[in-house]
């Protein structure tokens, strides 16, 4: 197994940003969004054997993919979409009942404004989410792995899905959070562990800029 650390950054309506710790002695990858624009940048990749390295590279989200992501920037908790979603110009309908992990749920389907989906389970004893799913690049995006799949040539498949499952939650600042959860994306299984959660503490400029 490998262990990596995440960070996510987040300023209401300005900023999202999402950086990966190096693989294998490489730099940092990261995810930029805001506002106005969004950069994916991807570090250099040394040679291996038969197989070339490459150089690093600062992508620009084009405008589609940038809208695909700004969601991103709402901080109103761990689900931040649901609250007050219709104010947001989402849509959220009834999508049935299940178990996740022997605990009864029942699932709601969240529209964004942008016509992407995710499901979400809520736990019937505590009403917290147990489980998220989505599909195509909304899956990509809500598990972070999008900037890695690129960074080792992979493209998103429309049918490829995502899970995350939430295992223990803890409060800061009165809001209940994640602090463990499974992802799932493909045949890919990665374990979260949240170890540090900051509310409306300042932003250090350093997340606006872009660069290695």
């Amino acid at each position: 197994s490998i262990e990596l650390p995440v960070t996510e950054v987040r300023e209401k309506n300005k900023l999202f940003r999402r950086q990966l710790g190096g693989i294998m002695g490489m730099g940092d990858t990261y995810t930029l969004i805001t506002d106005t624009a969004g950069y994916i940048f991807i570090p250099s990749v040394r040679g291996f054997g038969d197989m070339p390295g490459t150089a690093a590279s600062l992508t620009k989200l084009t405008t589609a993919e940038l809208a695909s992501q700004q969601y991103e920037l709402d901080c109103a908790g761990a689900c931040a979409n649901l609250v007050d979603y219709q104010a947001k110009g989402h849509t959220i309908e009834l999508a049935g009942t299940e178990k996740v992990n022997k605990q009864a749920c029942t699932k709601l389907k969240l529209t964004l404004k942008t016509g992407q989906t995710i499901l979400y389970s809520f736990d019937n004893n505590t009403h917290l989410v147990k489980r998220m799913e989505a599909t195509g690049e909304m899956a990509a995006n809500l598990t972070g792995f999008g900037a890695m799949m690129k960074m080792f040539g992979s493209g998103v498949k429309r049918d490829m899905k995502a899970e995350l499952i939430f295992s223990a939650y803890q409060q800061v600042n009165g809001v209940q959070y994640p602090s463990s959860y499974s992802i799932s994306l493909g045949p890919v299984e990665t374990l979260v562990e949240n170890t540090t959660i900051k509310i409306n503490e300042g932003i250090d400029s350093k997340w606006y800029k872009t660069g290695n």
